[in-house]
């Protein structure tokens, strides 16, 4: 991907801009703050809450702190020499995995490990399209000429679905590449995975199933945390590419630096629960979990899927 995204190379070969033009544009002009606790949650899910603020309180700071960033840089688009339907394309799918991550940030307070993974491998889609949009824009430019029409046989607005992925972005990114998959597995009726959340502890002797498992989990808290600083790292390095679109003035983009340096400081605790790519005996690619456990007291685990 080049350094800064200019929609004006190859122009001979790109289709005629978008039809639409920005109208009614609306920002984010009041700091982020993460939803609070949720009214009337069971006893055990109110527990997680507590535990989770307790013990993941840097977390759950830097996480809001690096929406927050996210958020003003998103708003650097008004400048009238940015609002333009091709920052429309970015901006759409950023809005979007921008509360999927903030919604995934209430799940793991309040337990619900299970429900983020589909979150999770959301949010990778919409932050790899975006970097695959910095050279495949003409797709974005595409379906705006051919959407919004009226479709005479339904006397409908047809919307066109505009079906867009793009899984190079995500495969050549270590990380997001690691997350998507882990999360894929996570998130589908595999046996393994749903094990992990419904019978903690189980063995080749027992299989101690918990319905509806809320129960704070040191393990997957610390997981999914690590995932989405990476996402935020991830999001903030894509918008910086990017600056005829959101044009960051000098002091933000000297906070969201020093962010960036604190997440890295961050994920480079290996005492922390995290996924590894691993290849068996057979030349298999499999994934290894390590430091998984629910409780401080408990040992960590090796996992191999």
């Amino acid at each position: 991907m080049p350094d800064n995204y200019s929609d004006a190379e190859n122009l001979e070969l790109q289709i005629a801009k978008s039809p639409q033009r920005i109208s009614g544009m609306r920002v984010l002009k009041e700091q982020w703050k993460l939803p609070g606790k949720p009214a009337d949650l069971s006893t055990v899910a109110a527990d997680s809450w507590r535990q989770t603020n307790f013990n993941f309180a840097e977390e759950i700071k830097l996480i809001e702190n690096g929406l927050n960033l996210e958020a003003r840089f998103s708003a650097s688009a008004y400048t009238l020499s940015a609002r333009n339907m091709d920052m429309a394309g970015f901006a759409t799918l950023w809005s979007r995995s921008f509360l999927t991550c903030s919604d995934i940030t209430t799940l793991i307070r309040r337990g619900g490990y299970q429900s983020a993974m589909p979150l999770i491998r959301q949010a990778v889609e919409l932050i790899g399209a975006q970097w695959g949009l910095t050279s495949e824009i003409d797709t974005w430019r595409r379906w705006t000429h051919e959407a919004f029409n009226q479709e005479s046989d339904s006397r409908a607005i047809e919307q066109k679905v505009g079906h867009y992925f793009s899984g190079e972005s995500i495969a050549s990114d270590p990380n997001l590449r690691i997350i998507y998959k882990a999360a894929s597995d996570f998130g589908r009726p595999n046996f393994g995975p749903s094990a992990l959340f419904v019978a903690n502890g189980a063995n080749r002797v027992r299989y101690p199933l918990i319905f509806a498992d809320q129960a704070f989990h040191i393990g997957w808290a610390e997981l999914i945390f690590s995932w989405l600083m990476m996402l935020n790292r991830k999001q903030l390095h894509l918008s910086m590419r990017i600056p005829n679109f959101f044009p960051i003035d000098a002091k933000n983009k000297h906070q969201i630096i020093e962010h960036i340096q604190l997440i890295e400081e961050y994920l480079s605790d290996d005492q922390k629960c995290r996924i590894e790519e691993y290849e068996d005996k057979a030349g298999r690619p499999r994934h290894l979990m390590i430091n998984f456990r629910r409780q401080l007291s408990d040992q960590r685990a090796r996992l191999l899927f």
